[in-house]
């Protein structure tokens, strides 16, 4: 337990919902199209993956903010853990995360539909605070309403909407005075970026839980979860 809990905020891509197809699919037909054979669940795209975020992490920029030669760089240490000629690549993985991106684009993690009705079930207020663009604002709510979970949100504060941009303070005041919750301490936020989710949520009051399915981030003295379902022992 970690007090008394009076709301509770959801990051959106990367937390309730996962990426679709998945990023270890993504990387993993990447480097078969390389002529690399590899499944998604082989260890060394988490490797390349945490040596990604790792690096990503030490650079003062959020992931919408870099260029493509910064994402570039990135995307290498993903491809040299992998084994794939990185000179090759750069087409075929901005190709492949272009088409994600044109696609479906998010599946609904297993465990998100329960753990939010046993939230709900608890009286705990929950909001959806998420950072999207303009273009992909307006497909929020419906696919809220798609899976059958818009109806445990009191509160969605999306970025595009408000103008303000996580991890910007002042997003999470609009979204505790939105769900009517004046303590931040009473507020949970749970997000899988350290920048954007852990460090703003921290910096306006509220409790940051960082979301870390793939285990790939130490936990930086923040509660780190790997299922949504593990934050109800925190209520």
């Amino acid at each position: 337990m970690i007090g008394q809990i009076d709301s509770i905020f959801f990051d959106y891509g990367g937390t309730l919902f996962d990426y679709y197809p998945s990023n270890t699919e993504i990387w993993a037909k990447i480097a078969n199209r390389l002529g690399v054979p590899i499944q998604p669940e082989d260890p060394r795209i988490r490797e390349g993956l945490r040596l990604q975020s790792q690096e990503f992490d030490k650079i003062d920029k959020e992931f919408r903010e870099l260029s493509e030669d910064e994402l570039h760089r990135l995307n290498c240490f993903v491809l040299a853990a992998m084994g794939v000629d990185v000179e090759r690549s750069r087409e075929i993985v901005n190709a492949e995360f272009i088409a994600r991106e044109q696609g479906k684009m998010f599946q609904i993690y297993p465990d998100a539909t329960e753990t939010l009705r046993q939230i709900k079930q608890k009286g705990i207020k929950i909001g959806l605070l998420s950072n999207v663009g303009r273009r992909m604002a307006s497909s929020r709510r419906p696919s809220l309403q798609e899976y059958g979970i818009l109806r445990y949100f009191n509160a969605i504060i999306l970025s595009a909407e408000v103008g303000v941009w996580k991890p910007d303070k002042k997003i999470f005041e609009l979204a505790l005075r939105e769900i009517g919750t004046t303590n931040p301490g009473e507020a949970i936020h749970v997000g899988d970026s350290l920048k954007a989710d852990v460090r703003g949520a921290r910096n306006a009051g509220l409790i940051p839980v960082f979301f870390d399915p793939l285990d790939l981030h130490s936990s930086e003295n923040v509660i780190k979860i790997k299922a949504l379902s593990e934050v109800l022992q925190y209520l």
